[in-house]
């Protein structure tokens, strides 16, 4: 075996398509077999580890617990921290790469055990409300590379006093974003949307950072007949979404509002039935869905909630100033008379830059100068 060979050990929480882990799985599928050895440490056992290259051992971490587990826990020993200690042990890395801040224990047990370590962040301040104060502090303390998937994760890292911090921009398999014309056009027929009506396509977990719960309120803005706002996402089982779906229902707008619901197979033609993308977030750190819509040529607008304004240039959309339903609405309204040109071209050009191969190229050159 080659000694100067590295061992990564990646964590990640859920293996679901989510855009921080599908980008771990672009740069697993990428990573040099002659220059690293690696694991991955799943906190789920979740669709994506079967897409995951075989060759890469994979470990799930007891999250749901067994009878011996349980008891074993309120005797006072955790059985997800026993099972990391173990992993410390056996699994010798050179650096543990959390792929995520939402998994504190890893950062514990690299701790406790002196392994480097490396936090990649795809977050923005409204989700470090789920971590304790001491976990989040010993994430920026802790981590001797913090990596940010856009300027506003770096300001928000820096602002937090982190101090080695790099900027890696998210990025996309443009090979997997496949179009089908005809099958969007039928999508369209079984929303029951006539040819010619315009279309705004929304995408992501129903949550209110997603800003979920405006979808009413901009229906009600716009308030204009023969435009449709389609949300395509998995959907909570909650208050809000039971909420805003509610809403939606008795809603005296013009403008119509479906729920798509999760897609796996036709999320590229529910994309590509839009006439333009919007995105409503209150936070987003750098969509990959922003890229997605750009490389498929639809104009975007958007409220300034992180990388969409790092990502949309001139002749691709509009971001709002503020957070404000009625910018947004007014920016939709510009795209839709044409009083906003947009180039389908310029959007395609620009959304193609952030590919696996240049993400791959940038991440190797931050792991090269720090390790």
């Amino acid at each position: 075996m080659n000694s100067t060979k590295k061992k990564i050990l990646f964590f990640t929480p859920y293996a679901t398509r989510t855009g921080s882990e599908m980008m771990l799985l672009y740069i697993l599928e990428k990573l040099d077999r002659t220059r690293f050895d690696a694991g991955i440490v799943s906190f789920a056992d979740g669709e994506l580890l079967k897409e995951f290259p075989e060759d890469i051992p994979v470990y799930i971490v007891p999250k749901n617990f067994n009878l011996f587990q349980k008891i074993s826990f309120q005797l006072g020993v955790n059985p997800t921290l026993e099972f990391l200690r173990k992993l410390a042990k056996s699994f010798k890395a050179d650096f543990w790469y959390i792929n995520t801040t939402m998994i504190p224990e890893a950062v514990a047990i690299a701790r406790e055990f002196s392994i480097k370590m490396v936090t990649h962040f795809h977050e923005l301040p409204l989700t470090y409300a789920y971590l304790k104060k001491p976990e989040f502090k010993s994430i920026i303390d802790d981590s001797d590379l913090l990596i940010g998937c856009s300027q506003a994760t770096c300001k928000a890292l820096q602002d937090s006093g982190g101090k080695n911090v790099s900027l890696l921009y998210s990025f996309i398999d443009p090979n997997k974003v496949k179009k089908d014309d005809q099958r969007a056009g039928e999508l369209k027929q079984k929303l029951g949307i006539p040819q010619g009506d315009f279309v705004w396509v929304l995408s992501g977990i129903t949550s209110e950072r997603k800003g979920f719960d405006l979808l009413p309120d901009i229906a009600q803005e716009l308030n204009e007949s023969g435009v449709h706002l389609v949300w395509v996402g998995k959907k909570l089982d909650d208050g809000l979404v039971y909420y805003t779906e509610q809403r939606s229902k008795h809603s005296s707008a013009a403008t119509r509002i479906h729920f798509a619901g999760e897609q796996k197979e036709d999320y590229y033609n529910y994309l590509n039935m839009a006439n333009g993308f919007l995105l409503t977030s209150r936070q987003d750190p750098f969509p990959l869905v922003m890229i997605e819509a750009a490389l498929l040529g639809k104009p975007i607008v958007s409220f300034p909630s992180g990388g969409a304004s790092e990502f949309v240039q001139e002749g691709m959309g509009i971001v709002t100033e503020d957070i404000s339903v009625k910018q947004l609405v007014n920016a939709m309204r510009s795209v839709m008379n044409g009083q906003t040109t947009t180039d389908s071209t310029k959007s395609i050009e620009v959304a193609s830059r952030f590919n696996v191969e240049n993400g791959y190229k940038n991440w190797i050159e931050l792991i090269d100068k720090n390790y």
